[in-house]
């Protein structure tokens, strides 16, 4: 009894094992996540974000897999992509084959990054740049549909850079404001002020999470409080994405990749259904 129970134990931990580093780490789900935002121009009610984060490109998270991820989010056919840090993992070496990837991604108003704490900045920041994105470091640029307009700004990562959200901010009137950045963390800075929603990665869902108890580690001062999904506090939204990739150990388990898609609705005005587009 004890040698078959032992035996079937083993099976179970090398099953576990077996999904966590070969099937998960490869499972990406897409997430469609309304997001209602007060005083949302008419003319950008049903605007569609995709958002992709942290792809920690290097030897178990290969090139083909970024390319797959690249062509689901542009089979989604989003207005605009956001992209919000950590593109690389240990090596700079994969920077330019991740940009070269990157640089594939189709929106019909363009596509905005920011960095993350693995980043190189300068380096980084050129990569992204050559490749069609626009890099936002503290600052922000305005999206026009005809007389209507809102921002999208972006700031530094908190960890590895200078994170100045008055910068960014400067020179931004009462139109809805978008935020890009790398860590949940900057929801303490963002909460008090006229920011509708911040889109964030940086935790993994914390990478591997246990059922009934919830993630095991959350690089977060605030710990497993924002690991991942839909937050609201006070004046500001924030989505908090799992990422593609992996960092530490190559593992993922019941924290699978994710893809999201944002549709921006106005508070205010009754739900719309959004036509399906061809791209």
């Amino acid at each position: 009894m004890f040698i078959r129970g032992a035996f079937g134990c083993g099976i179970g931990i090398a099953s576990i094992g077996g999904y966590s580093r070969l099937l998960e780490p490869r499972w990406v789900e897409t997430n469609y996540v309304p997001v209602k935002i007060n005083a949302l121009p008419k003319r950008f009610e049903g605007m569609t974000i995709a958002q992709l984060s942290d792809i920690h490109h290097c030897k178990y998270v290969p090139r083909e897999f970024v390319r797959k991820c690249v062509r689901k989010v542009n089979a989604l056919c989003p207005d605009i992509i956001v992209l919000t840090g950590d593109y690389i993992y240990r090596s700079d070496a994969f920077l330019l084959p991740v940009a070269e990837e990157l640089s594939e991604l189709k929106a019909k108003e363009g596509v905005f990054a920011v960095l993350g704490n693995h980043d190189n900045k300068g380096d980084t920041f050129s990569a992204l740049s050559k490749a069609g994105i626009r890099v936002l470091i503290n600052e922000h640029v305005p999206l026009f549909r005809k007389r209507d307009h809102l921002f999208v700004a972006g700031v530094d990562d908190l960890w590895k850079g200078w994170s100045d959200l008055g910068r960014a901010l400067k020179g931004t009137d009462d139109k809805p404001k978008l935020l890009l950045a790398h860590n949940p963390d900057i929801i303490e800075m963002t909460k008090t002020t006229d920011v509708d929603f911040v889109m964030v990665g940086h935790t993994h869902g914390g990478q591997v999470s246990l059922p009934l108890y919830g993630p095991l580690i959350v690089y977060s001062k605030f710990g497993v409080r924002y690991a991942a999904g839909l937050f609201h506090e006070r004046n500001t939204t924030m989505y908090v994405n799992k990422g593609i990739g992996v960092s530490g150990l190559p593992v993922r388990f019941f924290a699978r990749p994710e893809i999201t898609l944002f549709t921006l609705r106005n508070k205010r005005r009754k739900e719309v259904v959004r036509q399906e587009e061809q791209c």
